[in-house]
C-alpha cells in the first residue's frame, strides 16, 4: 500500500468516524447513552455508508462511467428506497423499545412516517450523489494526469528526434565549409578542424540536455562564428555582440539560434559583393533576444544545400519548448537587400536556476 492510498483510507476513516459520533453531541447525557439509543441514531450513518460505498466502489465505475446509466438509476433508486424504509423502521423499532414508560413514547402518525421516509430518501440521494461526484472527479484527475504525462512524453520524444536530426545537419554544414577551405588553404583547414572538435564536444554532450546555461550557448556561438570567419574575405563585415546581465543564471535550449546564424552565413555572404552579418544576443531576467541582420544574397535554385531543415527544426523546437512565450519576426526590407531575424523569448525566469 503506497502513502497516497494510506492517506485516502485515513481520510475516509476519519470522516465516517466523525459522522458516526456526531449524533452523540445532540443527545441527553444526563443518565448516559444506552446501547439502544446509540443503535437508534447510528442507523442513519450506517445506511449512508452502505449507499456511499455502493456508489463509490460499484455503481459509478461499473454503470455510470460505462454509460449504462439506466442500471445505475434503477439499482440506486431501489437501494435508496429500501434503505430509507429500513432506516425508518429500525428507528421506530428502537424508540418503541427504549426503557421508558408507555405514556412517554412518542406517537407517530402515518403522515409523519411518510415524511421521515422521504427525508431519509433525500439524505441518501445526496450521499449517493456525493459518492458519484468524488469517483468521477478522481477518474477525471487520473485521466488528466495520464494525458499530461503522455503529452510530456510525446514532446520529449519529438525533441529527442529533433536533436538527433540537428547534429548531422550541423555537422554536414561545417564539413562543407572545411571541404571548401581545404582547396585553397590547408593550414587553415587544419585550424578549422581543431575548432570543429570543440564545437562537436558541445553538440554531442550539452545538446542532450533540454536546457543549458546561456553563457555556455554563447561560448559555442562564439566558436562557431570564429570558425566561419576563417574562410571569409575582407569584404565581409562580421560582428557579434552580447549584452547579458551578470551573474548569468538564465537557461536556454541548446543550439536554438545556430540555425539562424547558419542561415545568415549561407544567404548573407557574397563572393563578389560587400556583405555583412551583425548578430546581437541580449538577455535579462525577463527575456532573451537574438537579433540577426545581414545582407541578403539569396542562393539560386541549384544551391539547395540544407533545404531549410535547420529553420524548420528551430520553429518546431520553439513551439514545443516556448509555446506562447516567444515572438519571431523575420523578413527582408523593401528592396530585398537586407534580411532581419529577431527572436524574443519571454518569462525566462521560468528557466532560471
Amino acid at each position: 500500500m503506497n502513502s497516497n492510498n494510506r492517506l485516502i483510507y485515513s481520510i475516509h476513516a476519519a470522516i465516517w468516524t466523525i459522522i458516526f459520533m456526531s449524533p452523540l453531541m445532540f443527545m441527553n447525557h444526563g443518565n448516559g447513552v444506552s446501547l439502544k439509543e446509540f443503535a437508534c441514531v447510528s442507523i442513519g450513518s450506517l445506511t449512508s455508508v452502505i449507499v456511499f460505498y455502493a456508489n463509490y466502489l460499484w455503481l459509478t465505475p461499473k454503470f455510470f462511467v460505462n454509460h449504462e446509466r439506466r442500471y445505475y438509476w434503477i439499482v440506486n433508486l431501489t437501494m435508496i428506497v429500501v434503505m430509507a424504509v429500513m432506516q425508518h423502521w429500525w428507528m421506530h423499532f428502537t424508540v418503541q423499545h427504549f426503557d421508558r414508560p408507555e405514556h412517554e413514547r412518542p406517537y407517530e402518525s402515518q403522515i409523519m412516517s411518510v415524511f421521515f421516509i422521504l427525508r431519509n430518501i433525500f439524505n441518501l440521494t445526496v450521499t449517493a450523489a456525493i459518492a458519484t461526484t468524488i469517483q468521477i472527479a478522481m477518474r477525471w484527475q487520473a485521466a488528466e494526469t495520464a494525458r499530461h504525462e503522455a503529452e510530456a512524453a510525446r514532446k520529449e520524444a519529438e525533441l529527442k528526434n529533433l536533436r538527433s536530426q540537428l547534429n548531422p545537419h550541423f555537422l554536414l554544414n561545417t564539413l562543407n565549409n572545411i571541404y571548401a577551405l581545404i582547396a585553397f588553404n590547408a593550414p587553415k583547414a587544419q585550424e578549422v578542424t581543431h575548432e570543429l572538435s570543440k564545437l562537436l564536444r558541445y553538440v554531442l554532450y550539452d545538446n542532450q540536455e533540454t536546457y543549458v546555461n546561456l553563457e555556455k550557448e554563447i561560448n559555442f556561438i562564439t566558436h562557431y562564428i570564429n570558425l566561419m570567419k576563417i574562410r571569409q574575405t575582407m569584404n565581409v563585415d562580421i560582428q557579434f555582440e552580447t549584452d547579458i546581465s551578470k551573474p548569468c543564471n538564465i537557461q536556454i535550449a541548446p543550439l536554438l539560434f545556430i540555425s539562424l546564424i547558419e542561415n545568415a552565413f549561407k544567404h548573407g555572404v557574397s563572393t563578389t559583393q560587400p556583405s555583412f552579418i551583425h548578430i546581437k544576443i541580449s538577455a535579462d531576467s525577463k527575456e532573451i533576444t537574438c537579433l540577426i541582420v545581414n545582407s541578403n544574397h539569396p542562393k539560386n535554385e541549384t544551391d539547395r544545400s540544407g533545404h531549410g531543415i535547420g529553420l524548420q527544426q528551430m520553429e518546431k523546437r520553439l513551439e514545443l519548448l516556448y509555446h506562447g512565450r516567444y515572438e519571431w519576426k523575420k523578413g527582408t526590407n523593401k528592396d530585398n537587400t537586407i534580411y532581419l531575424s529577431s527572436i524574443k523569448i519571454y518569462d525566462t525566469e521560468m528557466r532560471n536556476h
